[in-house]
């Protein structure tokens, strides 16, 4: 796993290179956007549902069931992303879009997705395969934006900054793993929480998802300005069994960042606590600047416990629970 995380800026590059080559087909308006997706393969369009908030006149959804909302219709364009093509709440979504007649694009390596999806006469998007989905998050994030960019629901490019983002991990990967080290030692025995302005909750979730499955941990997170309506009443006493990281960034709203300095006074008189500053220009890279250092605290985290970063027992038993 170390190796897939190294690899990272060079998987992005490769998602570059793979986009090149795509050519999309729009043969309707579109009025709305659905991602379907689950897990690794859905984080992916949470990060691009937040990215576009500033670039989409269109509303962009993410669904990570096996239901599609009743609006979905004619003039939908859904995105059904599957790394394995084998994700069975996304073939429902799939199979619900095929009745609806909705304009549909695949991002997967292959499996029944791929089945369904050339029976169909319908596209997609071939990533390359043989990946644990958490570690290929590359691949779908870049053809996301690409799909976007080509439909004409952007109103602008945003790709420059996936070009940027892998200049500026080559260039802080040490600073990056230094970090992460840091953050093992500062965080070990104790469960992690995350908080930081809402539009780095993706980043938050995908923090999570790494904890989870790299290091079999449970951690959690919230964000400003919702967690000040509710959880920070939970910081009355002493948690000494937490470890918090505040995630600080320059494009904080202001008065986000106001609520997140006097959230970050009383949190860390009440845990052990860290603030860790988002590097790069923009939303974009800022966030693959963060997603890469705390997919490196998932993976020491898993070797400091000697543990098997890719096994996923208990996914493996759930499913084959639900195949019976």
């Amino acid at each position: 796993m170390k190796e897939l995380v190294t690899n990272f800026p060079n998987q992005l590059n490769e998602g570059i290179n793979i986009a090149k080559g795509v050519d999309l087909k729009f043969d309707r308006t579109i009025t709305n956007v659905l991602i379907c997706g689950l897990g690794g393969s859905g984080i992916g369009g949470e990060l691009v549902k937040q990215w576009l908030k500033g670039y989409s006149e269109l509303p962009i959804e993410v669904c990570h069931s096996y239901e599609l909302p009743s609006y979905i219709s004619s003039s939908s364009l859904v995105i059904a992303c599957s790394y394995s093509g084998n994700t069975e709440e996304t073939l429902s979504c799939l199979e619900s879009a095929l009745e609806l007649d909705a304009l549909i694009i695949g991002i997967t390596s292959g499996g029944k997705m791929k089945e369904i999806l050339d029976e169909t006469n319908d596209q997609y998007i071939l990533v390359p395969g043989g990946l644990p989905p958490r570690s290929a998050l590359a691949y779908p994030l870049v053809q996301l934006i690409e799909i976007f960019e080509q439909s004409g629901v952007l109103n602008d490019s945003i790709k420059k900054y996936l070009s940027t983002s892998i200049d500026l991990l080559e260039k802080e990967q040490q600073s990056i793993i230094s970090l992460a080290k840091e953050l093992l030692e500062k965080s070990e025995g104790k469960k992690l929480i995350l908080y930081s302005e809402d539009k780095f909750s993706p980043v938050l979730l995908r923090t999570c998802q790494q904890i989870n499955e790299n290091s079999k941990e449970l951690a959690f997170y919230n964000v400003i300005p919702e967690m000040n309506h509710n959880e920070i009443v939970g910081w009355a006493n002493d948690q000494n069994d937490l470890f918090v990281v505040m995630i600080r960034s320059n494009l904080e709203n202001k008065r986000n960042h106001l609520r997140l300095n006097i959230t970050n006074d009383i949190i860390s008189k009440k845990s052990d606590s860290i603030n860790v500053h988002a590097l790069g220009e923009n939303i974009i890279e800022q966030s693959l600047y963060l997603i890469h250092i705390f997919d490196w605290l998932s993976v020491f985290k898993a070797d400091k416990k000697n543990i098997d970063v890719v096994e996923v027992d208990v996914i493996d038993y759930l499913k084959s629970e639900l195949a019976k």
